[in-house]
């Protein structure tokens, strides 16, 4: 059942076995293990409930309907773009799909470094199996590539350069193009069609406009949460809820976790990791029209740069990034292209020649979320050695586009860097193309602000995901993951809910019943 707070007035109770506050990728992924194991489960979502109806394919009305303050979000200096969904289905109704299993060497770095035994393929693996099915996942097929996919793998191959179809989380997908923007097909596995409505038809209760705003504790043990009723369209109270429950588990995604949490256990790791994954884009004019639109976004990535190289001195000799192919709607396009007027008109003008390449830097030095006063900001700085990440990204992806035939490669940065050709390169793309604000940097892979870990020091839970001073509160989100992952995050977030989900379970004593 799914209940729409703005249409209700009063105070609204509930109790349950557990409340997970949050419907994404963790918390729907979390919710809907223990509700088909015979677990009374209550969802708790600040964002409202849309259906495919609702998604109009326009962006400003995406942008409006469900991204977090209405797509307008940054960090504190505007420097990062912060992109993010307050819907039922969390970051799943906006994503576009890209579901990578998390790499070994990320995994043996959890081990090594957070005493996170079980983080390994071993254990997780039947996890992402059972949830790759569930969502049907699997390698993006040959039809949903658009000219720009195909355009990116040709200068990949070309180059030698590693790359591959991405494994996609869609069924019969159509290729409309605009799955960011939610999914007027049901064709994307989003939480929204697959986990929410499994709880839904086990007898859970779903509230949508519903903000949590105080996590309940009593003798050292988290017993429930509660919160405010508000007004989709205005923000304004429209009424109370309170939801009481043996087991607490958040799932805002790393921002609403990180806030709710300094709200009420202020604890100073919390907030204090703040990966973004940073997203510069490259466009490419083919002096041609080509199809950038259809498909999906990102049906092809390059994954060749993944690991940093080091040289004999320590010294930073190339990659610690992927790239996605980037299929940005006009609108976005023009807010990146930094351009006024005239000049910005005729860069539009040739929106259906460009192609584009997004980066997800692996950074080695996140932000934070942090209170100021009573006001949740966030702040991001690249530094050290991710600028050089960065700088060493946009000349691949240049060389990449020239090689798949681009008769320019632009640089969105305020110096209005153009490329034409290789000797190029070196001397035009620079790192002041990524000092703050010299361009469009977005962010969307958000995790590590309430990271698990044995170190009751060095993180907020512990390996089974509950706290390690709050009896009965869990994280089970992007905020449990202890630092980037260095591909999108989404099916790492998915199999961490899993296995804490599974643990919860087993130690629970019904697995047996």
């Amino acid at each position: 059942m799914i209940v729409e707070g703005y249409r209700y007035s009063g105070t609204l109770r509930d109790k349950a076995d557990v409340v997970v506050v949050g419907t994404g990728a963790g918390g729907g992924t979390l919710a809907a293990y223990l509700s088909d194991r015979g677990w009374d489960v209550v969802m708790v979502e600040k964002g409202g409930f849309y259906r495919a109806e609702d998604f109009t394919q326009r962006e400003e009305h995406a942008m409006g309907l469900f991204n977090g303050r209405r797509g307008l979000d940054s960090t504190v200096d505007n420097a990062v773009m912060l992109t993010y969904a307050e819907a039922v289905g969390g970051c799943t109704v906006h994503y576009w799909g890209d579901s990578f299993r998390t790499p070994e060497d990320r995994l043996e770095k959890w081990r090594t470094e957070f005493g996170l035994d079980w983080m390994t393929p071993e254990e997780l693996d039947p996890h992402w199996t059972a949830i790759e099915e569930e969502l049907g996942i699997h390698i993006t097929e040959e039809r949903l590539f658009n000219e720009n996919n195909r355009l990116v793998r040709q200068g990949c191959e070309a180059l030698g350069i590693e790359g591959s179809a991405v494994p996609t989380a869609r069924v019969d997908c159509i290729g409309c193009g605009w799955t960011q923007f939610g999914c007027a097909y049901n064709r994307k596995s989003s939480q929204l069609i697959t986990t929410i409505p499994r709880v839904s038809r086990q007898g859970g209760r779903i509230y949508s406009d519903a903000r949590v705003e105080r996590i309940l504790i009593e003798n050292g043990r988290a017993v429930g949460v509660e919160g405010s009723l508000i007004d989709r369209e205005t923000q304004r109270l429209r009424g109370r809820f309170r939801v009481d429950a043996e087991h607490v588990v958040l799932a805002g995604g790393a921002i609403g976790t990180a806030e709710l949490l300094l709200r009420n256990v202020p604890e100073p790791i919390v907030g204090q990791r703040f990966y973004v994954n940073p997203h510069f884009f490259v466009f490419a004019d083919f002096g041609r029209e080509i199809d950038n639109v259809t498909g999906i976004p990102c049906a092809y990535s390059v994954h060749g740069f993944r690991k940093v190289r080091w040289g004999p001195n320590g010294q930073y000799l190339g990659g610690g990034y992927t790239m996605l192919c980037s299929h940005q709607s006009p609108g976005l396009t023009a807010a990146i292209l930094p351009e006024a007027g005239a000049a910005h008109a005729e860069r539009m003008r040739k929106y259906r020649r460009l192609g584009s390449l997004m980066s997800v830097i692996d950074e080695e030095h996140p932000g934070r979320v942090y209170l100021d006063g009573d006001v949740r900001r966030t702040s991001f700085t690249l530094r050290g050695v991710d600028v050089l990440k960065a700088v060493d990204y946009m000349k691949n992806a240049a060389r990449i586009f020239l090689a798949a035939g681009a008769q320019e490669v632009w640089i969105p940065d305020i110096y209005g860097t153009v490329v034409r050709s290789e000797a190029e390169i070196e001397d035009r793309i620079r790192a002041r193309s990524v000092a703050p604000n010299a361009q469009l940097c977005a962010g969307s892979h958000f995790v590590g602000t309430a990271p698990l870990g044995a170190d009751p020091d060095n993180s907020f839970a512990g390996p089974t995901g509950e706290s390690h001073r709050i009896r009965g509160l869990y994280v089970a989100d992007g905020a449990a993951v202890p630092t980037s992952v260095s591909v999108d995050p989404s099916l790492t977030i998915m199999g961490v809910a899993r296995w804490i989900a599974a643990g919860m379970h087993e130690r629970s004593g019904r697995a047996g019943a």
